[in-house]
């Protein structure tokens, strides 16, 4: 009887050390892995240049520099978006997906918005002060979706 129960327990405890990609390691595919690496690259970074690159144009810019930054950076988030909108992922993965293009839209209204601020105007400054946050708050939670979808799936850094 206690012989038993030491075999159990020995199996058990061994079951941890020869399965443990089990518990919850995703397999990632070759387009899953592309666009976590663009997402880490390109994505989450974008998330926070564009907020800074706006915010600099409304306090700093030239006469042009506000619809300069609009329209480059409107650019830019298509050209991603339509990136990684040509990836085929799987159920988790494409919740990331989902995530960033949430993020993508605030900021495609926003610079829409911000195309038509006047640099250093006092109402452009303070439709540029309450956007800021909101876009900085948008790209945090892609970030921290990101994080928890490394954490969940135990996908190395």
């Amino acid at each position: 009887m206690k012989f038993s129960y030491a075999i159990g327990s020995i199996l058990f405890a061994l079951s941890f050390l020869v399965f443990p990609s089990c518990a919850g390691e995703l397999t990632l595919t070759d387009d899953e892995k592309a666009f976590l690496t663009d997402m880490e690259d390109m994505g989450i970074p974008m998330l926070y240049q564009i907020p800074e690159a706006m915010n600099i144009g409304v306090y700093h810019g030239r006469d042009t520099a506000i619809s300069d930054i609009a329209t480059s950076k409107t650019e830019e988030l298509k050209t991603f978006s339509d990136k990684i909108s040509g990836y085929t992922l799987g159920t988790e993965t494409s919740v990331l997906r989902d995530s960033w293009l949430d993020a993508e839209q605030i900021l495609k209204t926003d610079l829409e918005q911000y195309g038509t601020l006047v640099s250093g105007c006092g109402s452009c400054v303070s439709t540029m002060n309450a956007m800021y946050p909101v876009l900085t708050q948008s790209a945090g939670k892609v970030n921290k979706d990101l994080i928890r979808f490394y954490e969940k799936n135990q996908i190395p850094l």
